[in-house]
């Protein structure tokens, strides 16, 4: 068990480059609506400048992009692109959150400061509140086991759900967790291996030899692990039937990421996504590009530009698999991509978010 992954600080450039509270200004004096905090259940509708096309049905969810420590920005989307408006719920003052978790129609936010809101995806309310560890800010959903899993740079823990009430704890965190059925894969960008832990006790089952990672995702169709290393640029792939490396493919634009100097990295994995066909996964890149993988032949495939100074990270691609929803941080918008045209097909600014996902 590496235990380098109990000092990680993770990762969110533009807050850290003071310029997601500005992003945040902006949206809410475009609104001309006062800021709302606390657990009220109030909420605001957005009108920032454009908005965002896509399949009418989807609808995407994420927390404000803020700092990697202290005080967030206190908020979190609801984007509806069918009806073309963005509620932007607000949480306590100055919550940081990281990754919320879905689960039907309810988004589970947890917050560095040692509370995981509950967020109604059809009311655009917080309904409800509970405590969480101090440093937790990630959320993923581990449906075979039906647990809603915590996680920070020091521990994971996991909640049975939909009671919330707290199954296990383990003693060692990371910033990417990722679920495939009934095994949980814990990374860290700081740590040299990923762990394997077993969801039904809590414990770590195993490792495997890669480390460095940014964030992961699964394909469930392949039964493949996709880990991306933001340093040197390389995504391995693991077959988690017996968690071996399949392949490992080194692309230098989604290496290079500098934590001295942030937005003047020109390249980096940040989050990755993966089709629904299962036949691609993306990563967005401070490269500038949207960096595509066949996953049929786990080799790299193409990269999709948004522009040559754009700073990617988050990443969702929706159930159809005919959009990819994409935060350019330094520009302080999301664009949307036709992935049948590979082309920017729209933009709106002041909406960001680190980790986005597609309510299904």
């Amino acid at each position: 068990m590496n235990t380098t992954t109990k000092r990680l600080r993770w990762m969110a450039p533009a807050a850290a480059m003071g310029m997601v509270l500005a992003s945040v200004g902006t949206a809410a004096a475009a609104s001309k609506t006062p800021a709302v905090h606390g657990v009220s259940g109030a909420q605001m509708k957005s009108v920032s400048k454009g908005v965002l096309r896509g399949v009418p049905s989807d609808v995407l969810v994420g927390a404000a992009t803020s700092p990697a420590m202290g005080m967030g920005t206190g908020t979190f989307y609801i984007d509806s692109i069918g009806k073309k408006m963005t509620w932007r719920v607000p949480l306590s003052m100055g919550a940081n959150a990281f990754q919320s978790a879905i689960v039907g129609s309810v988004a589970y936010v947890p917050t560095m400061g040692g509370k995981t809101y509950v967020v109604s995806l059809v009311s655009h309310k917080v309904t409800k509140m509970f405590m969480s560890p101090m440093g937790d800010r990630a959320a993923v959903a581990a449906p075979a086991n039906h647990l809603l899993l915590l996680f920070g740079s020091t521990n994971v823990t996991a909640y049975s759900l939909p009671s919330l009430k707290k199954v296990w704890q383990l003693d060692q965190g990371g910033n990417a967790l990722t679920v495939a059925g009934h095994n949980a894969y814990l990374s860290g960008n700081a740590a040299s291996t990923t762990s394997v832990i077993n969801l039904g006790t809590g414990h770590v089952a195993g490792s495997i030899a890669v480390g460095h990672i940014e964030d992961a995702v699964y394909d469930p169709e392949r039964h493949t692990l996709w880990l991306a290393n933001w340093t040197n640029g390389d995504m391995t792939i693991v077959n988690t039937r017996n968690n071996r490396v399949l392949k490992t493919v080194q692309r230098a634009e989604g290496g290079g990421f500098n934590m001295n100097n942030m937005m003047g990295s020109m390249g980096g994995f940040m989050q990755l996504a993966v089709a629904p066909s299962g036949r691609q996964v993306y990563a967005a890149s401070f490269s500038g590009n949207v960096m595509v993988y066949n996953a049929m032949k786990n080799s790299f495939a193409k990269d999709i530009p948004v522009g040559s100074m754009a700073r990617l990270s988050g990443i969702a691609v929706d159930p159809s698999g005919q959009y990819a929803y994409v935060t350019v941080e330094n520009q302080k918008r999301t664009v949307s991509i036709s992935l049948k045209t590979d082309k920017v097909v729209s933009s709106q600014a002041g909406l960001l978010s680190n980790r986005w996902s597609v309510a299904k």
